[in-house]
């Protein structure tokens, strides 16, 4: 049978976690339940109590309870909390998670659940699930299902009944779902913005006929921050390599643009020893709101009333090329950086609104003075959007597939 593990706090939420266990075993799953309490006494004996989890904090519940900062104190229990579902999930102990709660509650749960993997069933009952800041640090770039309560979640009523049965009827149906059937086929993680979908299409059709399963990613921030983290070393989703036709997240990084990539961003796939190719494809532009005084005098774009297109510099191109080098230079797998000489996106060619090979030389050169002999670097008198272009992309990856498998 197919075990949930629910994270809760026994002293505030004990009547609701009791009524919840039940409702998960009535619809056909066992129940593990971890208390991180911190105050008052457990309404019921916990399978992992309280003092479990601060032990594995390193603390004793007695030290977590003298903290004098409420938040500190649940950030002590909630490294606990981690370290023990990590450590049980690894040993095949339960299949899924549930937890419930206000803004301490959903931090707690949903920390557990940042830390699981990729396509373990997650569920956050929270009071706090419509407040998008929240919501945002709170899920981050996993697959967690934030369940509003509505309510407060205190006490059993007819509302609250209804929230916490729906959520164990949710949780309990992904763990007892069919696992989904995996086809011999590596996984290559594509990236892309809309300037350049037409290459990521291209490539994603052409990788098919090749015999890849192919997963997009929007170079937004949280795109390139969703990539990174699949490509952390406690995941193996993405297992086939890495083809980034977008590199304008780190260019928004240098320039201070909206679609900021993380620090890490391009490191992961190399840690790992993946094949990866490289492409600047809309790293021309700064994405930004219209009529920004910063990026007062350059060249730019309306892409739609609230984005505002500014044309990268050959400087932001340099420190993006040197940037890149330097991590590539780490990788422990083959890596080819492939540049399109007649334009990066769809505004950048010949007569286009940012056109400006000048500019675009700043990466060219900056990439093939700090790239080492082991990086592949070429040159390709084509567009990034012309299907010649296309070809060398996913020529190129094939190449350097072989050299891993």
């Amino acid at each position: 049978m197919k075990k949930v593990l629910i994270v809760s706090v026994l002293d505030t939420k004990g009547v609701e976690v009791s009524f919840l266990r039940e409702q998960v075993k009535n619809f056909g799953a066992d129940v593990m339940v971890m208390d991180c309490g911190i105050l008052g006494t457990p309404y019921f004996q916990a399978d992992i109590t309280r003092e479990e989890v601060a032990k594995a904090a390193g603390f004793t519940h007695e030290e977590v309870q003298k903290i004098p900062s409420e938040g500190e104190a649940m950030g002590t229990m909630i490294q606990g909390a981690v370290k023990i579902a990590q450590e049980l999930y690894k040993e095949g102990k339960f299949d899924g998670v549930l937890s419930l709660g206000g803004a301490m509650g959903t931090g707690l749960g949903s920390a557990v659940m940042r830390s699981l993997p990729f396509g373990v069933p997650k569920v956050q009952i929270s009071t706090v699930a419509a407040v998008g800041d929240v919501v945002s640090a709170a899920v981050g770039t996993k697959d967690i299902l934030m369940y509003h309560s509505v309510t407060d979640v205190a006490g059993l009523n007819r509302l609250t009944r209804r929230v916490f049965t729906n959520a164990a009827a949710a949780v309990t149906a992904m763990v007892n779902a069919p696992a989904i059937t995996q086809e011999e086929k590596k996984l290559v993680a594509v990236t892309t913005l809309g300037t350049t979908e037409r290459a990521a299409d291209g490539v994603r059709k052409r990788l098919a006929e090749k015999g890849f399963e192919t997963v997009t990613f929007h170079t937004t921030g949280v795109g390139g921050t969703a990539l990174e983290g699949l490509l952390g070393k406690d995941e193996n989703v993405v297992d086939g390599g890495v083809v980034e036709l977008s590199l304008h997240e780190w260019v928004d990084r240098i320039a201070g643009g909206l679609y900021q990539a993380p620090p890490d961003r391009y490191e992961n796939a190399g840690k790992k020893g993946l094949p990866q190719v490289y492409v600047p494809g809309s790293a021309d532009f700064i994405v930004h709101g219209p009529g920004q005084e910063k990026f007062k005098g350059r060249v730019s774009h309306p892409h739609n009333a609230a984005i505002t297109l500014y044309r990268t510099s050959r400087e932001e191109f340099a420190e993006l090329g040197k940037t890149l080098a330097e991590k590539v230079n780490k990788s422990l797998g083959p890596v080819a950086i492939v540049i399109p000489m007649k334009g990066f996106c769809v505004h950048d060619r010949e007569g286009g609104p940012l056109y400006d090979p000048d500019a675009n030389m700043g990466f060219v050169e900056a990439v093939e003075a700090h790239v080492n002999d082991n990086i592949i670097v070429k040159r390709v008198d084509a567009y990034v959007l012309d299907d010649d272009f296309i070809d060398v992309v996913v020529d190129t990856f094939i190449e350097i597939s072989k050299k891993v498998s």
